[in-house]
């Protein structure tokens, strides 16, 4: 199914389409957009729906700390910023 991110209605909160920044324990910025797995390329952000960081961020909304937990252990991550597509 197509799933068009500018037609998402609840902008503040990370779904399908989203990209997030956010800020790890350590205090490192990241931004990712989280996209079908036909489209991956984390080189340039582009994470999958199903990858552990995009499933922790999803419904999360700005300005909120979730936890991420990795086969390495938990880090802390908070919620800077949540964008989509300009709507048409």
């Amino acid at each position: 199914q197509v799933v068009d991110p500018a037609q998402q209605t609840r902008r503040d909160q990370v779904f399908f389409g989203a990209t997030v920044s956010y800020v790890n324990r350590a205090g490192e910025e990241h931004t990712v957009t989280i996209v079908g797995i036909d489209e991956l390329d984390p080189l340039r952000g582009k994470i999958s729906w199903v990858s552990p960081v995009a499933r922790a961020l999803t419904k999360a909304r700005e300005g909120e700390v979730i936890t991420l937990r990795t086969p390495a252990g938990e880090d802390d991550l908070e919620i800077v910023s949540v964008q989509y597509p300009a709507r048409a």
